[in-house]
């Protein structure tokens, strides 16, 4: 009983492990017999196969003694043949002489399932029965069920099973089960597949490894990615493994179905290895998707259960240089050093996208790789010159030439094309010129790029030279050459000769097109002449040339460079009445004009048509740079954030250009953290060298948000790579100058003196600013002479800012005198340095002297700034004339035709609070709000209503600017109100017995709105709220130890 036990392990053990391997196994095995049997049928017999012709004269010549083996061959060979009706007629005269076997019957089923599949059941049984003996068991019956699983529906297996359990009696074992569990699975029926999977279980049966694989398979050819999925999570949970075909099947069905991450992660789930070949396509489908998330997450779980293969770094290298990831690098290095080969065609492929994602910094890696190998061919420098382009750097592209021909290698003609068209945008005229001489062969494009550069060196001649030799070549010159043409006479200004060259044109060609006519428009309003411009439009239309969006565009923007935005409008108007829908380029032009003329009427009519127009901006990076350069010009901090946010749930990738712009507003924003995001994705992320706008952008972010240590630090990396300009430092010194450190400030002007490089006026007065704040009136002196060595001219600025300094000092009579001097040599033509000196007179309480300077700022009638009012409402204010206060916030603007921004209102409110005027206080507070309050015009109200005993009112602001309990939040998001205002509201609270009623719930809101709160706050609550014992408020131990227990209570709460 022991052995017979034993026994029965192993064979359950061999079973077990031969299961994943049974279909590949079989295959092999019949593959085998039936190649050598139909070889001999072929060759070694003497009838040979003739086809069915000679079908029934082979039946006649057996006179009733047809044998198993015969009858298989007759019937597979029309089979083979395609005539199913043939083999089954073959089969129905000779099936009552003979029974078939398991291999006949699955061609007399495949053929009935064809043909007959209504009669396929009851033949089927008949013949079974007929030979009861022969072939009424499980071979014939596991041979019939494979075969209609494979062809049938759910119900045909269904009563096909039926028939074979209950008509002949036919018992299920393992094998019945997997063919009827495949063949369900193959027909889609889950449903099926459990009760059958239930009912295996209740007769104390489990599902075997191949079981399961037959059943994922089935599923899985039928495109059933949930069913497959749910097996082969059950399989893995039974211990059994998923063979190696079934995980490749079920990644090739989740790629098809867009569901490749689900099966990746099923995979990870139930410990699923991934084959080889697996993991490769894997890649390649995240790279015809361009999906780099999901080819790190596959990649870190390839990796954590070994090495990566090395087929798979082609495709995983190439989806992280699309998305221009900085891991790109990392996995170039990698192959190098696995010795993965590296080919051309590889090193070309990667170029080419590294071009489409600007992964500048990888394709010179790349580059590096060949050059350092001699590799370099024509292919390869083509694609590196895509990089360039694509990058805006024609003249990088240029500069390969001279090394193509260094290497002895010789530009085909298209690369020759290529590179006169990049000359020509670099305006490098020369290269051209000698490209075109170089050239085998000028097609037209070639001359066309020739033309362009004549144009842009205003050079008419030239153009009209090339295009008589390009006419004498033979070519057919169309229309195109001649916009060329006529399109440098229109940049060189020679509008006559454009006119008489159009009328040859329309001789020649008897039309012209609308690009001509764009043209001819273009060169009429470049001289801001709209009156031809008007009477060219009524010509086209007279022509039949229809004018379209770039026609009115030219017009729109000429009439906006003149700042006449009703001309403007009109032609807007105009246009969209003629069914032209004004494009982002009409919307782009309108908001470049609101930068240098638009008044607040101009800008909300203006960023209406933006809304109205439901331009996407998103996929313009002109349009997008615009608009935030004139959210931020605007101060329109709202409208400014939904635009980033918008960007941000875009998925577009900036160019370097759009990076800086996007680091400004955050910068505007207070959002430093994300203007240290923006700048990692760029560097790091994908591995791109900032030039220096963008690098001077970063420097400004983090200088007006006070980290001038890390602006420092990062123009030290970041200089050797970049270089430096004096924008940059201009931006370090105000950053010195705002932190008062003005000996480094002096440091780095010596810096840059012992470099040589050239400054200029505003270094110049940041560097005296810097001074200015600390009153070294020396360091000033010493920096206004080093001005005059440098023959760099003192303007306004620098005067307004030696009057600073010697303010500071407290020398007015000093600062007086420098004004005397600015007035003697004409500088004194803005309001910068009367505000210097009226600010200090505010701030130092010589209200004597400011009336003075007043009345002779008033006499010259300067016009004032938003700094001139608030500083004559702080001084109005300190003296107790609030109505003079209101009146300067009034009139000014109105009279000098600016708006009160921010800071003028801030001012306001605290002049209010400072002559105990809470209500009007109040009242330019709503009215700032509704315009934009910012968080240092909350701070201002707050600390009014403390020093006003307004507790409640204060806590109330708080939620108000954060918008808690329901309300809408008013704070630009990135700005908060500062610790010291929160803790003194908490501690006012604590005072006043509202700690637990109105401070506590506050402090929990401002956690939930996920407010930075430091432990400070409840502490301030707990000092005053809770009243301890005269003895524990002593110095000594106890005393002490009273105040821990107290910040403990705090911190429990």
């Amino acid at each position: 009983m022991e052995a017979a036990s034993n026994l029965q392990y192993h064979l359950d053990s061999v079973t077990d492990f031969l299961g994943p391997w049974w279909v590949e196994v079989c295959f092999i095995i019949f593959f085998a017999f039936g190649y050598r049997f139909i070889r001999l049928d072929l060759f070694g017999g003497k009838e040979g196969v003739q086809g069915k012709k000679h079908a029934g004269k082979a039946l006649e010549s057996t006179k009733g003694n047809v044998k198993i083996e015969e009858l298989h061959n007759r019937v597979k060979e029309e089979v083979i043949a395609g005539d199913m009706i043939g083999a089954l007629k073959f089969w129905r005269k000779a099936q009552a002489q003979v029974a078939s076997s398991p291999d006949t019957l699955r061609l007399v089923v495949q053929a009935l399932t064809s043909t007959s599949p209504d009669t396929l059941v009851e033949e089927v049984a008949a013949h079974l029965e007929a030979h009861h003996a022969a072939a009424c068991n499980t071979q014939s019956a596991l041979a019939v069920l494979d075969t209609v699983g494979h062809g049938q529906t759910s119900e045909v297996l269904d009563e096909v099973c039926g028939m074979l359990r209950t008509r002949l009696a036919i018992p299920m074992n393992y094998q019945l089960y997997e063919a009827l569990l495949a063949g369900h699975a193959f027909a889609g029926n889950d449903e099926r597949v459990d009760d059958i999977c239930q009912e295996i279980s209740d007769i104390g049966q489990k599902r075997t490894a191949r079981a399961y694989a037959l059943i994922i398979k089935g599923f899985l050819c039928r495109g059933n990615l949930d069913a497959g999925l749910k097996h082969t999570q059950a399989m893995r949970k039974q211990g059994f493994y998923v063979p190696p075909f079934a995980v490749g099947l079920l990644f090739r069905i989740g790629s098809e179905s867009e569901r490749l991450k689900d099966v990746f992660e099923v995979c990870l789930e139930s410990g699923i290895s991934l084959p080889h070949e697996t993991v490769c396509f894997a890649f390649e489908d995240c790279l015809k998707r361009s999906d780099c998330a999901l080819a790190a997450t596959i990649e870190a779980a390839v990796r954590a259960g070994g090495d990566l293969p090395h087929g798979a770094f082609d495709p995983l290298l190439k989806v992280n240089v699309v998305a221009g990831h900085s891991h790109a690098l990392e996995l170039w290095e990698e192959m190098q050093a696995l010795g993965v080969k590296v080919t051309e065609g590889l090193c070309v492929g990667v170029l080419a996208r590294s071009a489409e994602s600007k992964h500048l910094r990888f394709a010179e890696e790349v580059t590096k790789y060949c050059r350092d190998r001699n590799l370099m061919t024509i292919a390869l420098y083509s694609a590196l010159m895509k990089v360039y382009v694509y990058c805006g750097f024609f003249g990088r592209a240029c500069d390969l030439y001279p090394e193509i021909l260094e290497k002895g290698l010789v530009p085909d003609k298209i690369m020759y094309g290529c590179l006169m068209r990049f000359a020509v945008e670099c305006g490098r005229t020369e290269l051209s010129q000698e490209l075109s001489r170089l050239a085998p062969q000028l097609d037209v494009q070639n001359y066309m790029s020739l033309i362009r550069a004549a144009g842009r060196d205003k050079d008419v001649e030239r153009a009209f030279s090339l295009l008589q030799q390009l006419t004498a070549t033979g070519e057919k010159v169309d229309l195109a050459a001649y916009n060329c043409v006529l399109d440098a006479c229109v940049c060189a200004g020679a509008l006559t000769r454009a006119r008489e060259l159009a009328e040859d044109m329309r001789a020649r060609f008897g039309r012209l097109d609308i690009v001509t006519y764009n043209t001819l428009l273009k060169g009429f309003t470049t001289a801001c002449n709209l009156k031809d411009a008007y009477a060219l439009l009524r010509e086209m239309e007279q022509d039949g040339v229809g004018p379209n969006d770039i026609s009115y565009n030219s017009i729109i923007n000429a009439a906006v460079c003149k700042g006449n935005f009703k001309e403007a409008w009109g032609a807007i108007e105009e246009m969209e009445s003629k069914g032209i829908k004004a494009d982002h380029y009409t919307v782009s032009i309108m908001l470049k004009a609101l930068k240098r003329f638009g008044g607040s009427r101009e800008s909300t009519r203006v960023l209406a048509m933006v809304d109205r127009l439901g331009v996407n901006v998103c996929h313009e990076e002109v349009l997008l740079n615009t608009l935030i350069e004139v959210c931020m010009h605007l101060g329109q901090t709202k409208r400014l954030q939904d635009l980033l946010a918008l960007y941000d749930r875009s998925g577009n990738k900036p160019s370097q250009h759009l990076y800086g712009a996007l680091i400004k507003a955050c910068s505007q924003l207070k959002r430093m953290n994300k203007c240290k995001e923006y700048w990692q994705d760029m560097v790091v992320e994908r591995a791109m060298q900032p030039n220096d706008i963008v690098l001077g952008c970063m420097l400004d972010a983090l200088v007006c948000n006070g980290l001038v240590g890390e602006a420092v630090e990062l123009f030290k990396s970041w200089k050797p790579k970049v270089g430096a300009n004096m924008v940059m430092y201009s931006t370090l010194a105000k950053g010195f100058a705002v932190e008062g450190r003005a000996h480094e400030a002096m440091e780095m002007w010596r810096g840059i003196q012992a470099e040589g490089a050239p400054m200029n006026t505003v270094v110049y007065n940041a560097l005296i600013d810097a001074q200015a704040r600390k009153g070294a009136t020396a360091e000033v002196a010493d920096l206004f002479a080093g001005m005059v060595v440098d023959g760099i001219k003192p303007d306004a600025i620098t005067y307004s800012t030696m009057v600073k300094a010697h303010c500071v000092k407290g020398d007015m009579n000093k600062a007086l005198e420098v004004l005397a001097e600015m007035q003697a040599v004409g500088l004194v033509k803005d309001c910068i340095v009367f505000n210097t000196i009226l600010d200090w007179c505010t701030k130092s309480n010589r209200m004597d002297i400011a009336d003075r300077v007043l009345q002779e700022f008033n006499e010259l009638q300067i016009a004032p700034s938003n700094f001139t009012v608030g500083i004559l409402i702080k001084m109005y204010g300190r003296r107790r004339m609030l109505d003079k206060a209101f009146v300067v916030a009034e009139e000014m603007p109105t009279k000098w035709g600016f708006k009160a921004n921010p800071q003028v209102f801030t001012c306001l409110i605290s002049a209010c609070f400072l002559n105990n005027n809470l209500d009007r206080a109040f009242q330019v507070f709503q009215e700032l709000r509704e315009n934009g309050a910012d968080f240092k015009s909350y701070n201002v109200i707050i600390g009014g209503c403390l020093k006003a005993g307004k507790v409640q009112e204060a806590a109330e602001l708080i939620e108000d600017a954060y918008g808690l309990n329901g309300k809408e939040r008013v704070l630009p998001h990135g700005q908060n109100i500062s610790p010291e205002t929160l803790e003194s509201v908490m501690h006012a609270l604590g005072q006043r017995g509202l700690a637990e009623k109105v401070g506590f719930p506050l402090i929990a809101n401002l956690r939930a709105a996920k407010v930075p709160v430091n432990g400070r706050l409840m502490t301030s609550a707990f000092d005053v709220d809770v009243k301890f014992p005269p003895r524990q408020q002593g110095r000594g131990r106890q005393g002490g130890q009273g105040k821990a227990r107290q910040q403990d209570k705090a911190a429990a709460a």
